[in-house]
């Protein structure tokens, strides 16, 4: 079936959503999530570190939305890397939050790097995931089989990272987020199918970019205790850190889990801590593809920087697209 445009910006604006809930707390463990704020139930300043205040969202939305620019203003793949890595080099001024890898990956880009030589390859953090929901989007709707959207979307994700597990998970949130919209509703949701296309579909993509199979083995982990109690899977991932094997695993845990919650899972999710902006702004995507954008509460639209600006280039993401 072809998405609704409520879940296609859903998608998008989940994305920033769940950045921005999860921005106040990026870093903090589990306790201290606890202790010093009595958990994440609203948008809330960062008292830390002082540099955002509620509403505000960090790299996360900054990069995916660079993204969604750049794939609705070039309809042919074969453009988006280029145009893709355009749009990331003219963030530098206004970078928020960038990571290590990202970070050297766009300097890079700056410095005439070509895009498929320029994503590091010595880390495996989950940049690429969290910028993946367009991408996944465009799956959606086109209807490509799986060997031309991994050629098209494997150099997207290779401008800022190469190596295997983040492209593996890239790759994955894509896969998630395809699923996700085209399920017809909600209601359609079944657990155990989402997550064997998942296991199938990163595998595959494992094999394909090499021997690394750490992020379907997190999965396969993760598979047998989605239900476990307390509502904290981090232990499970090894900590929910900036790791791809860890973040995205661990947000689609929690989407699995509860995907007909839309307010509690993505909260509950956010609360373990860890890389919580990043990991909200995964989480963001999969339920706003899921549940539509018309279903987040209103005070989380009212609230969160710039919706208008990001509902408008979203709306024109899906208006190219169909």
């Amino acid at each position: 079936m072809t998405p609704s445009p409520d879940r296609l910006l859903g998608t998008l604006l989940g994305t920033a959503v769940g950045d921005a809930l999860g921005m106040p707390i990026e870093g903090l463990s589990h306790t201290n999530v606890r202790t010093y704020y009595k958990g994440i139930k609203e948008y809330r300043d960062d008292e830390e570190r002082g540099d955002l205040d509620a509403g505000q969202w960090t790299d996360d939305t900054q990069m995916t939305f660079a993204l969604v620019r750049a794939l609705a203003a070039h309809p042919d793949p074969a453009d988006w890397p280029e145009a893709a890595a355009e749009a990331y080099v003219g963030l530098r001024d206004e970078a928020r939050r960038w990571g290590q890898t990202s970070t050297a990956a766009i300097d890079r880009l700056a410095d005439g790097t070509p895009p498929e030589e320029a994503g590091t390859p010595d880390r495996d953090s989950d940049g690429a995931a969290m910028r993946a929901a367009p991408l996944g989007a465009w799956w959606a709707v086109t209807e490509a089989d799986r060997d031309d959207a991994f050629a098209a979307i494997r150099p997207v994700l290779s401008a800022t990272h190469r190596h295997p597990a983040a492209l593996a998970a890239g790759w994955g949130q894509a896969v998630a987020v395809r699923e996700l919209l085209r399920l017809d509703g909600v209601e359609a949701f079944e657990r155990s199918a989402f997550w064997q296309t998942l296991v199938e579909h990163t595998r595959w993509a494992e094999d394909e970019l090499g021997e690394d199979h750490r992020v379907t083995e997190r999965l396969e982990a993760l598979a047998d205790c989605i239900d476990s109690f307390p509502l904290d899977l981090g232990e499970a991932c090894d900590g929910v850190g900036v790791y791809a094997d860890e973040a995205w695993p661990f947000a689609c845990a929690m989407v699995a889990r509860r995907p007909h919650l839309l307010e509690n899972t993505l909260l509950s999710g956010i609360n373990v801590g860890g890389d919580a902006d990043t990991t909200g702004a995964m989480m963001g995507a999969q339920l706003g593809a899921l549940h539509g954008w018309d279903a987040f509460p209103d005070e989380w639209e009212d609230g969160l920087e710039d919706c208008g600006r990001l509902q408008e280039e979203a709306q024109s993401f899906a208006d190219a697209l169909r």
